[in-house]
Parts: structure tokens; C-alpha cells; sequence
């Protein structure tokens, strides 16, 4: 065969080979995609780049007297544009540019001279009266390694940033990158690789004393820090919410930007934003300007590492009704009159009610949230479960587990048995309740009760008498329906003659209490 033949055979074979199979899916990426999606659900981010961007890198990083400062590796103007000889790109630099009133940036100019320097620099952070900044700037020793530098605003100053001196608080050999200063101006967020984290670079606190300098840096903790590489420390306005990048957690690929609740219990689970602003590069710097307007920065669609600012649109759906169906653990059965509340991470009521005839509860949620349920039940064990966003994506089924029956001498006692209205047909709720009933009978064989059947006082007595009669025989019947022999049963209807609360206009919770059956020890 000729050579050339020989090619064509081959790549046909090829051809063949690649087109007869379906391209593999990975089930784990598939898995880490729908979680993320579930917990985003309702998140829309609308991504549009802006005029600053260069062929070369910018960064978002913060504001200053309405000014948006990036961090760019842009040519300088009217100043020399140093390079970094490691990796033989222009160093970046602090820029202030122009916001107008759509968010779109422009006419970039260098921050500041005072604080410029012939290496790195990394993003910026004020304190709230913008008095004082903390910046970063690498070192010629080790490009990789960025220090921590403060400095005091001077409007008269020709260079209106004076007293830049360091702040040490590790040893020389690890870094310090994007500062951010907490809203009250009292703490000061960081990344660092500092030995004793969680891995790679972690998120920090430390408190910003009064006289300036720093107390001792504390660790954020496993809920908010990975194994892998955390940075870019952001909390919004009313301090409820950390916002990050992190290569860890729920993470769609390289650096992903996570929401973490603050409550009093401190940093709760991180949330992946979602797939409409995160993507398989990294996105960094997440910046609020408002509830649903600001800036991020990626490298999604730039070369060689670079990356661009894009502002964004956040667009939230109307609100999403879940519904929770309660059900007994062992059989299934829907659980009427369960008491459901719901609350938020910061203790904020969100529903409060009972379920339905069919054990079913409509819950309102939203995106990136997690929810503390509670159910109560009486007869059932109380339950209590920590669930998020992504467990009220589909309809959720909870189930709770019966308790025990309370055995004195004198009487079994179990929760209410109901009937349905004006009958004597037991609903399927309270068969499992009678079966509690059944367990000690067969457990003490020896047993025998009498069945009392109760009603309210609503209705004519000789109603009452005749309707508690017939509920009695049916509790009666179902023992029976059970294995239980019929000489261990009696039962009588007792009608409205003994009620447990006398009342004479009875509430509709005194109504319930009188409606009841007891269960007597005869022997």
C-alpha cells in the first residue's frame, strides 16, 4: 500500500473511531454543576467588559472619593514602565479611572507617586473616613512575595500620601495580598500563605488598633478556607456577607468567587455564585457597588493570563415556593398538623404554620441561603435540620420518627387519635399512633385495657353519645385488625360526659383536648 493510501486509511479509522463514540461526560464535573446550579437558583449575573480594558491586564479593586482604582500592567504614562524579570511582563500599578452613570470606567491615570514603586503592586483598601490606605507591593528579593504597607492622607502634601511605613506581621518569607478594610474601619481582611492554614493561601482578620498598627492575625476557618488558594476578601455593606475567590469548595475550575454568610455564629458554608458569573477560569476581585450592580475581574476571555474588569447586572427571580412534605419515617404516611418553623442563618423567621391534610407546606426561598427547619409533632420525635437552597430546588421530603408510648400503671399513653369530621373513620396519621398501642399490648401479653372515646361539647349530647360510640368501636376494630385477642379489649363511648377542660364557650384548642381517646390499664 502506498504511503499516501496509508494515511487516508488511517485517518479514516480514526474518523470512524472518534465519530462512533459519544464524547465522555465527567460525572463528577456534571455532579459539581448541578449543586452549584441548585444553590444559585434565581441568580442571573449580566457580564459587560469595560472601556479600560487593554490587551494586557486590569483588575478591579476598590473605591476611593468616587473613583474606582484597578490594578493594571498597562504602559505608564509620562512614567517609566518597569518589568518583571521573572516573568518578563510589565509590572503592574495602581490606576484611578472615571465611573459614569451606567458603571462603564475610563481615562485611567496613575493612583499615586507617593506610593508607586518599580515592582508589583497588588489591590488597595481605605479605611472608611479614606484617611489611611493598606497596600501591597512585591519585593525585587522575591517577586512572589507581597508586604504590607500602610500610609496617612495628606491633602496638603504635594504627594498626599505621607507616613508609608511597613506593617510586619509575619516573618519576610511569606506574603501578604488584597487588603480590604471591614466597614467600621476596626478589622482588616488578607490573604496569606502563612504556614499553619488550611492550605496554600487562606483569608485573615486582624483587629486595626486605635493608634494604627495591627494585633495578632486570626485564621477565618474551615468553613471559609481550603486546601487550596482563597483571596479577595470583600463584605458588603450591612456586614451580613463575606464574598471571596477561592480554587476550593463547590469550585466550577481556577479561582471562583463564594458568598459566606456572618452570623453570630460566625462564617457559615460558602456558596458558589453560580455559572452566570462564574467559569472554568478564575474570577477574581468581586466588588458591590449595590445590592445587584458591580464589578468583577476574569481572565475568560484574555490570553496569557491577563485578565479583564467586567461590571455586572445582578438580576434576581421572584420569589421560588418549594414545598416540604412531612412523613413518617417507617411507613411513609403524610403527617397532618405538624408544626413547621423555618429560619434563615441570622435567626430571621421565614415561615411559621402547620402542614396540610396531605402533610405538605409551602416554603418561600431564596438563592444562597441556608434555612434551620424545625418540626414538631406530637407523638414524633422533634426534628431539627440544617438545609440549603439546593435541598428546596425539588419538592423535599422530610421524615420523622415516631416516639415511644408512655406506660404508667393506670394508663398507655399515646398523642390524639383523629377521625375524620362528624365520622368515625380513622385517618391513616392516626392508625400509626394506634399501632404504638398494639406494640405494648403484644409486649405485655398479660394486658387489658378499655377504650374511652371522648368528644366536645359541640352538638346534641345523644349525638355526641352515639358518635363517641361508634369512634371507640372502630379504635376497638382496628386493635383487633391487628392480632390483639378481643377479650384484652373493651371500649366505651363516652360522648361530651367527662370533658378534660370545662368550658362553656370553648376555644377551638380546648375543643381538641376534650376530643380524645384514652387508653386504661384494666390489668
Amino acid at each position: 500500500m502506498k504511503p499516501k493510501f496509508l494515511l487516508l486509511a488511517l485517518f479514516s479509522l480514526t474518523s470512524f473511531l472518534t465519530l462512533g463514540q459519544e464524547p465522555v461526560r465527567n460525572a463528577r464535573l456534571d455532579s459539581i454543576h448541578d449543586i452549584i446550579n441548585k444553590n444559585a437558583k434565581g441568580l442571573r449575573f449580566n457580564l459587560s467588559e469595560v472601556s479600560v480594558n487593554s490587551e494586557l491586564s486590569e483588575i478591579g479593586s476598590t473605591f476611593f472619593k468616587n473613583k474606582f482604582i484597578i490594578l493594571s500592567n498597562k504602559k505608564r504614562r509620562h512614567y517609566e514602565t518597569t518589568i518583571n524579570e521573572e516573568t518578563k511582563t510589565p509590572n503592574h500599578n495602581l490606576y484611578c479611572v472615571n465611573v459614569d452613570s451606567t458603571g462603564n470606567l475610563s481615562f485611567p491615570l496613575l493612583f499615586s507617586s507617593a506610593i508607586d514603586s518599580k515592582d508589583n503592586e497588588g489591590t488597595i483598601a481605605f479605611t472608611p473616613d479614606e484617611n489611611k490606605v493598606f497596600f501591597t507591593q512585591s519585593t525585587k528579593e522575591n517577586p512572589n512575595v507581597y508586604k504590607l504597607y500602610t500610609a496617612d492622607l495628606d491633602v496638603n502634601s504635594d504627594k498626599y500620601w505621607t507616613n508609608i511605613k511597613e506593617l510586619k506581621l509575619m516573618d519576610d518569607q511569606f506574603s501578604i495580598e488584597t487588603p480590604f478594610v471591614s466597614n467600621d474601619g476596626k478589622k482588616l481582611y488578607f490573604a496569606s500563605n502563612i504556614p499553619g492554614g488550611y492550605g496554600g493561601f487562606d483569608l485573615y482578620e486582624v483587629a486595626i488598633l486605635d493608634n494604627g498598627s495591627l494585633g495578632a492575625p486570626m485564621n477565618l476557618g474551615s468553613k471559609i478556607n481550603t486546601k487550596e488558594d482563597e483571596k479577595f476578601p470583600f463584605i458588603s455593606d450591612d456586614s451580613n456577607y463575606l464574598f471571596f475567590s477561592s480554587k476550593g469548595h463547590t469550585n466550577m475550575g481556577g479561582f471562583d468567587v463564594f458568598r459566606s454568610s456572618i452570623s453570630d455564629e460566625g462564617y457559615q458554608t460558602a456558596f458558589n455564585l453560580g455559572g452566570t458569573l462564574n467559569s472554568r477560569k478564575d474570577e477574581l476581585a468581586f466588588v458591590m457597588v449595590s445590592d445587584n450592580k458591580g464589578y468583577v475581574s476574569s481572565d475568560k476571555t484574555a490570553t496569557d493570563g491577563n485578565y479583564d474588569i467586567y461590571r455586572y447586572n445582578l438580576k434576581m427571580a421572584p420569589n421560588t415556593v418549594s414545598k416540604l412534605a412531612i412523613k413518617e419515617k417507617t411507613t411513609g404516611t403524610a403527617l397532618p398538623n405538624a408544626k413547621i418553623v423555618v429560619k434563615n442563618e441570622f435567626g430571621k423567621i421565614l415561615a411559621d404554620g402547620k402542614t396540610d391534610e396531605k402533610g405538605n407546606i409551602s416554603i418561600i426561598y431564596n438563592p444562597l441561603t441556608i434555612y434551620n427547619v424545625t418540626i414538631e409533632k406530637d407523638g414524633y420525635e422533634p426534628f431539627t435540620k440544617q438545609l440549603t437552597s439546593g435541598d428546596f430546588y425539588s419538592d423535599t421530603a422530610i421524615e420523622l420518627n415516631q416516639s415511644k408510648p408512655v406506660v404508667t400503671e393506670t394508663e398507655i399513653v399515646i398523642e390524639s387519635i383523629y377521625f375524620d369530621f362528624n365520622k368515625a373513620s380513622i385517618k391513616e396519621e392516626s392508625k400509626l399512633s394506634l399501632n404504638k398501642i398494639t406494640t405494648v399490648l403484644k409486649e405485655n401479653s398479660e394486658m387489658s385495657i378499655s377504650i374511652f372515646a371522648h368528644t366536645d361539647s359541640k352538638g346534641s349530647d345523644e349525638y355526641n353519645k352515639v358518635l363517641s360510640e361508634k369512634r371507640a368501636k372502630a379504635t376497638y376494630e382496628y386493635l383487633v385488625s391487628k392480632g390483639i385477642n378481643k377479650n384484652r379489649l373493651k371500649f366505651v363511648g363516652m360522648g361530651e360526659a367527662q370533658p378534660k377542660v370545662n368550658c362553656t364557650t370553648c376555644t377551638p384548642e380546648e375543643d381538641q383536648l376534650n376530643r380524645r381517646t384514652e387508653f386504661k390499664i384494666n390489668k
